[in-house]
C-alpha cells in the first residue's frame, strides 16, 4: 500500500469518496514485490507473483462468501467432523466441507489445513484439501471503503465499515474492550472482544488506528464491533492525525460574540480568553478529560459553574460515551485562596484513578479564582510533571508584572488576569468565567448573564465594569440586596460543602434552576445565615478595638482566637469582613483598616481608598514581612485590600507589631 496522491491519504476529494483509491486513502501494491496490481482478482498480489509462488490466502474476519475466489487456496481450521466429512472454517462466518471421499488423511479438531475452494452454491462451499509443504501465506483483507464517523448512520447497521482516527479512551469491561475513537467529523465507540483479556494491548490513548468492523446498536447508540484494528505508523498516521487536527482546530474556534460588558481591560484580555475557550472546546472534541478547580467562595463558584454549564452540553453532543459528562468532566472547589498541595494530591489521585478505570488521558486543568500567585506554583509544578496543560483565570494580585507576564507564567500554558493588562481585582473571576463560558457555548448566554453581577456583589467590587455587570443582573429582576443575599447564602453553602462541587444546590441559589425553589432556599438559608451573623457580631463588636492613627486611618483589631466561634459559620475571613463593613460604615468619612488575628494568621481588610490613595497592598506587606522576619515562616496574599498572612505561632507578636507599624506609616 502507498498513499494515494489524489486525496493525499484522506480517501475524500471534495467531500466525496476518492475515485482512484475508492476511499481507502491508499493505492494497492503487490504485497510481495511492490509493483502496481493489475490483476482483476480480489487479492493484493500481482499476476507475476501469483504465477511464481504457491499462494495461500488467510481471510480476515469481515470476509464473506461473496469474497471467495473459486480455485484459490485458503488456510482454515477443522471445526467439526461428521459422517459426510470435515467442516473447515476460514473465519468466524465462512465454513465449508471436505467430503470424506476427497480427504487424503484424517484430521483432528482445530488442526490447520490448506484447502482449495472447489465450488460455491447458496453459501454452501466445497473444499479440496491440498498437500502443500511450503507456501506463501497472504492475508486477505476485505475491501471496505473508508467511512467518516459522522456518515455512519442507522442505515449502516449490520454493515461493514472502515474508519481511521485517534484513540481518546480505552476502557476494559467484563466483556469487550471499548475504544473511543474520533476523526475530523465525530467520535464513536468500538467494541473489541478478546475472551476476558484486554483486546489489542499494543494500542493505547493517542494512537492513530484503522478499524474495520460491523456497525451495531447498543443502548440506542451506534457502535462498531471490531473485527480488525491496526495501529498506523509513519506517513500513514501523520496524514490521518494532521487531517483531524486541522479540522478540529477550525471547529474548536469559539464564536465571536460580543462581551456582556465592553471595556478596555476586557478587550486586552479577549485574545487569551478566546484561546482558553478554544482549548476547552478542543478537549471536548478530542475526548480529553477536563478538570476545573475554583476558589470555594461565591465568585469562584460562579466562574466554575458558568464553565460547567457551557461544557456539559457539548460533551453530551459530541462524545460517544453516554456518561461523558461524568467521566470526562470534574469540578472541585478549593478551600484555600490558592491551589494548594492538598488540592493537587486529590486531583492527581482522581485523575490516575479515572485513567485506570476508564482508560482516558490525563486532564486539561483550568484553575479559576486561584492560580496566579507564587503560592499556587508548587502545586501547579507538580501537576505539570504529568504533562497536563494548565490554564489559569484569576483576578488576584499576581505579583510584579514585567512585559505582561508574572512569575507563574513560566508554568501555565494560558494565563488570564486583569492585572496583566493594567486592570485590577474588580474584574472578578466570576465575570471572566461567564465571558469565557459564553465563548465556549453561546447558547447558555441568556441563562448565565446575571451571574457576574452576583460575583461582583460578593467580592464587593466597585468599578465601572462591576457596576455594568450589576446592572445586567438588575435588568433580570435582581436587586442589589438580592445579589448580596445570594452571595451570602452561596458562601454559607460553600463552607459546609468543603470539597464537594454542590452543583444542583449552588445552581438553585444562583437562579439556574426553579425560581420558586430559589426563593424558598434564600428564605430558609438566609434567615439561618442572618442568625449566625448576628450571634457572631454580638461577641465581635463587644471585643473589637479601634484606634485613630496619626495618618488619619481608623484601625480596628480583633483577637479571633478568643472572641469568635471556631469551626462553624461564619469562618474567620467572613467574620473579619463583617466587622470591617460595620466599622467602615460607621466611619464613612475616614479610611478604615481592619486586622483580625488568630494563633498563626492575620486577616486584613481595608477600604478601597486606602489602596488607591495610600498604596496599601496586602501582597507587598507579605513580601516585606517575609524579608524582615525570615524565621517567622511568612506566607499569604490576596487582593490589595483583602487578604491573609500566615506565620509560625511563636512569632505572632512581632508579626502583628510590624504589620501595625506598616499600616501606621501609610501616607496619602
Amino acid at each position: 500500500m502507498k498513499q494515494c496522491t489524489l486525496c493525499e491519504g484522506t480517501g475524500i476529494v471534495d467531500g466525496r469518496r476518492c475515485e482512484v483509491c475508492h476511499g481507502k486513502g491508499e493505492v494497492e501494491q503487490c504485497l510481495l514485490c511492490g509493483s502496481p496490481i493489475i490483476s482483476s482478482l480480489k487479492m493484493e498480489i500481482c499476476e507475476s507473483c501469483e504465477e511464481n509462488h504457491d499462494i495461500v490466502l488467510e481471510l480476515d474476519p469481515l470476509a464473506g462468501y461473496s469474497d471467495i475466489i473459486i480455485g484459490k487456496a485458503y488456510l482454515g481450521k477443522v471445526k467439526r467432523m461428521g459422517d459426510v466429512g470435515y467442516f473447515v472454517a476460514l473465519n468466524t462466518s465462512i465454513s465449508g466441507l471436505i467430503r470424506r471421499r476427497d480427504a487424503t488423511k484424517k484430521y483432528m479438531l482445530n488442526q490447520e489445513v490448506v484447502v482449495k475452494a472447489e465450488s460455491l452454491r447458496d453459501n454452501r462451499l466445497d473444499f479440496i484439501p491440498l498437500n502443500i509443504e511450503k507456501y506463501t501465506l497472504i492475508p486477505f483483507k476485505k475491501k471496505i471503503p473508508l467511512w467518516r464517523i459522522n456518515d455512519i448512520t442507522d442505515k449502516a447497521i449490520n454493515g461493514a465499515v472502515m474508519i481511521r482516527g485517534i484513540v481518546s479512551r480505552v476502557q476494559r469491561t467484563s466483556g469487550p474492550t471499548i475504544f473511543s475513537i474520533y476523526d475530523e467529523t465525530g467520535a464513536i465507540e468500538c467494541a473489541a472482544f478478546a475472551r476476558g483479556q484486554r483486546a489489542y494491548p499494543a494500542i493505547d490513548v493517542e494512537n492513530v488506528v484503522e478499524v474495520r468492523g460491523e456497525v451495531n446498536l447498543r443502548q440506542d447508540k451506534l457502535q462498531i464491533e471490531v473485527k480488525d484494528m491496526e495501529k498506523l505508523y509513519g506517513s500513514r498516521q501523520s496524514v490521518v492525525r494532521d487531517a483531524i487536527d486541522k479540522v478540529i482546530e477550525e471547529e474548536a474556534a469559539p464564536s465571536e460574540i460580543p462581551p456582556l460588558v465592553a471595556s478596555p481591560v476586557g478587550e486586552e484580555l479577549r485574545g487569551k480568553m478566546l484561546l482558553i475557550a478554544k482549548e476547552l472546546r478542543k478537549a471536548v472534541y478530542k475526548g480529553i478529560p477536563i478538570l476545573i478547580r475554583h476558589h470555594a467562595d461565591c465568585d469562584g463558584f460562579i466562574g466554575g459553574i458558568a464553565l460547567d454549564i457551557a461544557i456539559r452540553p457539548l460533551l453530551r453532543e459530541h462524545s460517544p460515551d453516554k456518561e461523558a459528562e461524568w467521566h470526562l468532566f470534574r469540578r472541585s472547589p478549593s478551600r484555600a485562596p490558592f491551589y494548594e498541595m492538598e488540592d493537587v494530591v486529590r486531583d492527581l489521585n482522581y485523575s490516575h484513578e479515572d485513567a485506570s478505570r476508564f482508560g482516558q488521558s490525563m486532564p486539561l486543568v483550568l484553575i479559576i479564582d486561584n492560580g496566579s500567585t507564587r503560592e499556587d506554583m508548587p502545586a501547579i509544578r507538580k501537576f505539570k510533571v504529568y504533562g497536563s496543560k494548565i490554564l489559569v483565570v484569576d483576578h488576584h494580585y499576581p505579583g510584579e508584572v514585567k512585559d505582561g507576564k508574572v512569575e507563574v507564567d513560566e508554568l501555565v500554558d494560558i494565563h488570564v488576569n486583569p492585572y496583566l493588562v493594567g486592570g485590577d481585582y474588580t474584574f472578578t473571576a466570576g465575570c471572566l468565567g461567564v465571558e469565557i463560558a459564553r465563548l465556549i457555548n453561546p447558547e447558555v448566554s441568556e441563562k448565565i448573564k446575571h451571574l457576574p453581577g452576583i460575583a461582583c456583589s460578593a467580592d464587593r467590587a466597585k468599578s465601572e465594569i462591576a457596576d455594568a455587570y450589576i446592572n445586567i443582573a438588575m435588568k433580570k429582576g435582581y436587586t442589589k440586596e438580592d445579589m448580596l443575599k445570594i452571595a451570602e447564602c452561596v458562601d454559607f453553602e460553600a463552607f459546609y460543602l468543603r470539597f464537594m462541587d454542590g452543583k444542583t444546590l449552588v445552581e438553585d441559589f444562583l437562579g439556574l434552576g426553579r425560581l420558586d425553589r430559589q426563593r424558598n432556599l434564600l428564605q430558609v438559608v438566609g434567615s439561618e445565615v442572618e442568625r449566625l451573623r448576628e450571634q457572631q457580631l454580638k461577641t465581635v463588636l463587644a471585643n473589637a478595638k479601634s484606634v485613630k492613627l496619626a495618618n488619619n486611618l481608623l484601625l480596628s483589631t480583633l483577637d479571633l482566637d478568643k472572641y469568635s466561634h471556631k469551626f462553624t459559620y461564619p469562618p474567620p475571613g467572613k467574620t473579619t469582613g463583617m466587622l470591617h463593613d460595620i466599622k467602615a460604615g460607621e466611619n464613612s468619612k475616614r479610611r478604615t483598616v481592619t486586622l483580625a488575628y488568630g494563633p498563626d494568621f492575620v486577616i486584613l481588610r481595608a477600604t478601597e481608598d486606602v489602596s488607591r490613595d495610600m498604596g496599601l497592598n496586602v501582597n507587598i506587606f507579605v513580601k516585606e514581612l517575609s524579608e524582615e522576619l525570615p524565621q517567622a515562616g511568612i506566607d499569604g496574599g490576596g487582593h490589595e485590600v483583602a487578604g491573609s498572612i500566615k506565620f509560625v505561632e511563636g512569632y505572632r507578636k512581632p508579626v502583628l507589631e510590624k504589620l501595625a507599624e506598616k499600616v501606621a506609616k501609610l501616607k496619602a
